[in-house]
């Protein structure tokens, strides 16, 4: 079973019908799990070729439900991240 982030998952249950955006990282070709992740109701915004992933809004039950699937690694909530500015003054 895949890894979910625990407050991740704990928002998908209490809220199935709000979208999440969400990083899902997979085994096995792209093509094939970014197809099989639309056919489970996330929708597939961007590739990250680098972690073997993809970028999705999902509502909290399609959550749920690619949890289940053995080939999702992981699943955790898509954040911003900022850099430290290094700054020059």
């Amino acid at each position: 079973m895949s890894q979910i982030d625990a407050a991740l998952r704990q928002a998908a249950r209490t809220q199935p019908d709000a979208l999440f955006p969400v990083i899902v990282r997979v085994e096995g070709d792209l093509d094939a799990r970014q197809t099989q992740l639309e056919a489970n109701g996330l929708t597939v915004t961007r590739r990250l070729w680098l972690i073997r992933g993809f970028a999705c809004s999902a509502t909290g039950s399609a959550i749920e439900a690619a949890a289940a699937c053995e080939w999702i690694i992981s699943i955790e909530p898509d954040m911003q991240i900022r850099t430290m500015d290094s700054g020059s003054g």
